[in-house]
Order: structure tokens, then sequence, then C-alpha cells
């Protein structure tokens, strides 16, 4: 049985809501895969594709892509984009709203991370902060596989804990990521109250080759390393380490504890455990044989830890992605092996993009400039502090301050929370920030004093070398979308989609009933 892609998102609507499109074929797949790539920013995989043999090749020759998938909020963080992918909400409605956050209590603002949760504490880590899907304020698409099945398995994985969780919903399913100075997989007690043996054999067996390497050499053939800009950049790394071999030894501080296990997981070994585990979990559990439709997602770390320090356009980057293509060309052929052609059906993306380094721009003609995070945040500081003595507080405050940080040239646009919320967005970033606002969440600059700001385009706030993400701009919103798997017809579109409809299209493909106040739609019906 195959898929139909619709080319009319509005169309896909009516025809689920209205008909039964959406459940009236006689068979589904019995596992949803959802693997997502931290940082893949939408257009690397085209610029890389000569260089794969395996999944992402696979899913570019036989997926249905769409070219122009991007989020549609404006602080383009992890726990955000996660938090959209699964629950099909923006920010504004799952809560959660960035990484780290100030929170109001009262007339006190507490800092706030996105998984938090010290009633949850780490399973065997003494001291390791509690974690738990409190501030997820929406259920997610593996909590609507259990409520159509609570027999259903729902497993996530990553090396990140604000992947695994936002990804695993609201449920108490298998959701494990790493404790890198332990370096071994862990979850908390809000999803069990001791691990599993299958897990604790991973973790024995296992993980030791994962953390355990004191070299990273270039992997890529030399055919197509020129895919990628020359090997060596001061604006890289550190500034010194910033060529292929990359060595441990040289590289990490062995005083610190787990030095030698942290190194490894903020590299490709990252993702190279999670696919191991993703494997051994689908053996363990029975994923996609019991009769009753699984949830799997797999976050892969590695793209963003060499993104931050190397670059999108790095040989680091390049080789992490072919490493990547060949563990997802494995994980495929396992997934065809244990659950069968046509059992399952997958969903690839990405939380956020990132923008390309601006020296490396301005080499090309660009305009495009690095600004030190340290001046910047003191001379906004200064401008706040000045407002506030001379306007006190409230609205006013915010109006003021708005006002006065565009009219010096530190920002690009301000947006008080106050337009934010009534009448119609002054423009297509303060729709954006609508969709990340959340009362009595402050999760950007200065936002504690009612207001958003915007950067200009390719000015980058932040040290002296490497590059970051947060910003509304395309290239920090623009993703891959791409479905795969069970029936799914080859294709491209160009229509604007936007990582809220991946949730719903899942759960219509699995025949499984999804919330009908969601911000996404549904894209392909069967």
């Amino acid at each position: 049985m195959t898929y139909r892609v619709l080319t009319s998102i509005s169309l896909a609507l009516s025809l689920c809501l209205t008909s039964a499109a959406c459940t009236a074929q006689t068979s589904h797949p019995k596992l949803i895969v959802v693997v997502t790539v931290d940082q893949l920013r939408g257009d690397l995989i085209q610029r890389y594709a000569p260089a794969f043999t395996g999944g992402l090749k696979r899913m570019l020759d036989e997926g249905y892509r769409f070219e122009n998938g991007s989020h549609a909020h404006a602080i383009t963080h992890t726990a955000a984009g996660h938090a959209s992918i699964s629950t099909g909400t923006f920010p504004s409605r799952s809560g959660i709203v960035a990484n780290s956050w100030q929170q109001r209590e009262g007339d006190t603002w507490t800092p706030m991370y996105a998984v938090e949760d010290p009633e949850s504490p780490i399973l065997g880590v003494e001291g390791a902060p509690g974690r738990s899907p409190r501030n997820l304020l929406r259920d997610g698409l593996a909590d609507w596989v259990l409520s159509a099945d609570p027999s259903a398995q729902v497993v996530s994985l990553s090396a990140k804990d604000r992947s695994a969780v936002t990804m695993a919903g609201r449920s108490r399913g298998q959701v494990y990521w790493t404790v890198p100075q332990v370096g071994r997989f862990v979850t908390s007690t809000y999803y069990r109250a001791e691990y599993p043996e299958w897990l604790n054999r991973f973790n024995a067996e296992r993980m030791p080759g994962f953390v355990t390497d004191t070299v990273w050499e270039n992997g890529v053939d030399e055919g197509s390393r020129g895919l990628a800009r020359a090997d060596s950049a001061v604006y890289e790394n550190d500034g010194v380490h910033t060529t292929f071999p990359h060595h441990a030894l040289e590289e990490l501080d062995f005083g610190l504890p787990g030095a030698l296990s942290s190194w490894n997981l903020g590299h490709p070994n990252a993702d190279a455990a999670v696919f191991a585990l993703a494997k051994e979990a689908i053996g363990a559990l029975g994923l996609g044989r019991r009769g009753v439709v699984d949830y799997l997602s797999i976050s892969l770390s590695a793209t963003d830890y060499v993104g931050h320090g190397y670059g999108p356009f790095s040989q680091e980057q390049l080789d992490n992605l072919v490493r990547l293509d060949g563990g997802l060309g494995r994980f495929i052929d396992e997934l065809d092996a244990s659950v069968g052609t046509g059992g399952w059906v997958m969903a690839l993306s990405a939380d956020h993009g990132v923008q390309t380094m601006p020296e490396y721009l301005a080499a090309a003609g660009e305009p495009a400039v690095r600004v030190d995070w340290g001046e910047r945040g003191r001379a906004i500081g200064s401008v706040v502090a000045e407002v506030e003595r001379a306007v006190g507080t409230g609205d006013l405050l915010a109006d003021s301050l708005a006002h006065r940080l565009e009219g010096s040239g530190l920002v690009e646009k301000a947006y008080t929370h106050r337009d934010l919320t009534r009448g119609e967005p002054a423009d297509s970033f303060a729709a954006l920030f609508q969709n990340s606002y959340f009362p009595g969440r402050a999760g950007g600059w200065i936002s504690t004093k009612g207001v958003e700001v915007r950067f200009p385009p390719n000015h980058l706030v932040s040290g002296p070398t490497g590059t970051t993400h947060g910003s509304p701009y395309w290239y920090d919103r623009h993703v891959p979308i791409i479905f795969f798997g069970a029936g799914i017809e080859k294709g491209v579109s160009s229509d604007g989609v936007h990582t809220v409809d991946i949730a719903p299209t899942l759960a219509a493909l699995a025949g499984i009933s999804a919330p009908t106040d969601l911000d996404g739609r549904i894209l392909i019906v069967p």
C-alpha cells in the first residue's frame, strides 16, 4: 500500500477532519520512528549529498522531502525545537520556550532548565540534577500512541537529556540519555524505578567502546573533501586545534571528571552509541512486532556538538555527516530485518539550523560580523539600567526600552510582549516571536523586562570562535523534513511546511488519533 502526498496543506486538513481518509486503510505500520538530527540545517543534506552512500542517500532517493521545511518560532533552541516536533504545537503552547529560561515566581524571576525536575533524580548517579517533562505542558506523539493502546512501547534515546525527554512527550516510556562524565545511558525516577537488564548489559559491554577513543580522524574519501571548506580556520574550535586528526590527549583537560568520556560523547561517537542502543532496544522490546503501534525516537546530537565548534561547512562536519549517513543506513537495514519492510514509517528532521561562520561569509563578500558576547551584553545592560532609572517598571519600561534599543543600533528590532499579544503582528518576525512567547517564561534577551530583540542577520553574537543558533532567521529555522518507509512514494515538494506538522502526519500514517487543536497540519494521508 502506498501513501499519497498532498501539495495543499489545507486540503490535507480538510480530508482528515471531514472524511475517513486518515483511518480507512486496512493496515498501518506498527512502528513510528522519528529521527531528529540536532543542528542539521536544511541545506546541508543537499550540499553533502554526493558523499552519502547510506541512510541519508536512501531518504533523498526514496523518501518524500519538503525542501522548505522550517520551525515557525523565533527562539531556535534544542529543547524548543524537539518539543515542537513532538507535540505539534508552538513553544507558546508547549511551554518549552528555550533550553533555559527565567521563570516568574510571584515578583521574582528564577532560572529554569527545560527538563529540570528536582523531584525526579537520575538513577544511580549521585548528585546529578533530576530530569522529567514537568515543564512540558502538552502531550506528544508518544502520548497519543499510548492513548491508542496502553500496551504500546515508547522509547526515546539521545545523548542529550532535553532531546530524549521532550521527544517522549509526557509519557513514562523508556527514555534514556547520557551523562557524559559517567559515560553511560541513564534515566530518572520519573520513568523507572530501576534499569532494565538489557540496558545494564549495554552500558557494561558496549559503552566502553564508544567512550575510550583518543583520536578522531577524517574518514571522508579524498574526492569528496572538496564539498567542505579547507580544514584549517582560526575561527574554529579553540583557535589552535583546528585540523584533523583531533587528539583527545591534546584537546581535553584530564583533570576534569570523565574527561575522555565527555570528549568522545561530544564527537561522532555520541551518535554511534545512540544508534547501537536503538538497535538493542528494538531487539529487547520487540518494537513493531507485537501487533500494536510502537514509538521510537532517536535524537542525534553530534552534528550540534561538531557544528558549534567547527561550523556547518567544515571538514569536521562533513566527516560527521558521512558517519551519520552510514549509521542511519545500517539502522534502516536493521528496521527492515527486525520489523520488516513496510512495517515502519519514519520522519527525519532537525531541532534548528545554524549560522554560517561570519568570517567565511565575509571572505566571500557577504555582510557578516562576529560581535563579542560580553561586550554586547554590557552595552545592552547599560541601556536597560539607564531606562529603568528613568521610567521605573511596567509597560512604560518595555515601550521605552524597545525604542531606546532600536535607536542605539545594538539590535535590529525590539518587540514588547504587550505588542506580541494584541492585534496582528507588526511583521513576519513578530509572528515568530509570538509563537515563542509564553507568559511567565522569559527565554530571550532581556525578556524579563517585557522585550524581545532581534539582531541583524549574520550578526553573530558569541565568543571568538565557533558559531551558534537561536535567531528567527532562515538559517536557524530551515530544517529538513523527510518522510520515508511504509510505502511513502518518493518525491519533492517546495511547499512551505513546519516542524509542528510532523507529529500529526505520522499519527495519521499510523492510524493514531491526534488532538484537534494542534498548530501542525497533516501533510500526507493514506
